[in-house]
């Protein structure tokens, strides 16, 4: 996939993030969870994080981050030939959510469909797009957005403080002036980790119980030693496929599951402040949309410079996980 006789990178980037905010504070108001905010800070290191309000969906947010990335990119909906949403959040089991988003976006005729692979959802789809875009796609829209406040149960303290809703967005497309784009990439799942951090829906065994839709984390150490273990470990493997070392990343887009854990990552991986983003303290864990959304804010602040080496790495529940690695584009490599 990266021998095609053209370069394949990301053209336009865009975020949003629900409109009602809260502070730790506030969340303990709202919701009656009886945990000292000082606890919440102490602990995974959230300050603050945006839910969406009641009448909005997940195919809104996207949409919005969706819009953004289209202007970023200079293109309108019809000048794409695919949309793919990673969301564990849809709006509906059945239709997609990428099909109501490509309707909000005035779009129709190409392909739109979901992906499903939790916090590492974003990976994945860009993965797929990059593989259409090599066999003949030009341009493919991609949205990582999760609104896992519809699905958090608020007396549960070991989640109910960790999450928040966000979509990321960017439009993959063929670089027509260099080869400059993805280089390389990894995926990765090991189902034994499927109960490790899971939300039932209708196919789910119940034994004539009715389970609510609700996040269950039974071990929440089983999943951050999952993450504090893939993100390195895909990261090296990710590099043993290219010439490059690790001292040649000029930045880092990593999956924010939360603070501690992802300075601990940084740490271990020798990661200046100034290689990355790290943002969970204002929005916590947005699942899909972490990456995108991490991207996106380097990008406006211009961290991001034309031909930097780049790194985007998640895991997630499943469990799953991957990484690219990719030079980062200027705008004129994409006009014909």
């Amino acid at each position: 996939m990266y021998n095609a006789p053209f370069g394949i990178g990301i053209r336009g980037y865009g975020q949003a993030t629900g409109t009602r905010r809260f502070t730790n504070e506030e969340l303990m108001q709202a919701f009656d969870i009886r945990i000292k905010p000082s606890f919440i800070e102490n602990s995974v290191g959230s300050k603050t994080r945006h839910f969406i309000a009641d009448d909005v969906s997940t195919s809104d947010l996207a949409a919005q981050a969706a819009t953004q990335a289209l202007q970023s990119a200079g293109l309108n909906v019809n000048q794409l030939d695919r949309l793919i949403v990673a969301t564990s959040t849809a709006d509906y089991l059945s239709p997609s959510t990428a099909c109501v988003v490509q309707h909000k976006l005035g779009g129709r005729g190409f392909p739109a469909y979901d992906i499903g692979a939790a916090c590492s959802g974003f990976i994945y789809a860009v993965d797929q797009a990059i593989r259409c875009i090599a066999t003949g796609d030009e341009n493919v829209l991609v949205i990582g957005v999760d609104v896992r406040s519809r699905t958090l149960d608020m007396q549960n303290k070991r989640t109910a403080f960790l999450y928040g809703d966000g979509a990321g967005a960017v439009v993959i497309s063929r670089n027509r002036k260099s080869q400059r784009g993805f280089l390389a990439s990894v995926l990765y799942a090991d189902g034994a980790g499927h109960d490790a951090v899971y939300v039932p829906s209708v196919g789910y065994p119940r034994a004539g119980e009715s389970l609510p839709p609700l996040l269950t984390m039974p071990n929440g150490k089983r999943v951050s030693e999952n993450a504090g273990i893939g993100i390195p470990g895909l990261c090296a493997q990710l590099l043993e496929q290219t010439d490059y070392q690790q001292s040649d990343i000029d930045f880092y887009l990593l999956h924010q599951p939360n603070l501690y854990l992802l300075r601990a990552v940084c740490d271990e991986m020798q990661i200046p402040d100034e290689k990355t983003v790290i943002n969970f303290p204002q929005y916590g864990n947005t699942v899909a949309a972490s990456v995108p959304i991490a991207l996106s804010e380097a990008a406006a602040q211009e961290k991001l410079r034309p031909g930097d080496l780049v790194l985007m790495c998640a895991v997630g529940g499943g469990f799953t996980g991957g990484a690219h690695l990719l030079h980062w584009c200027a705008p004129e490599d994409f006009l014909a």
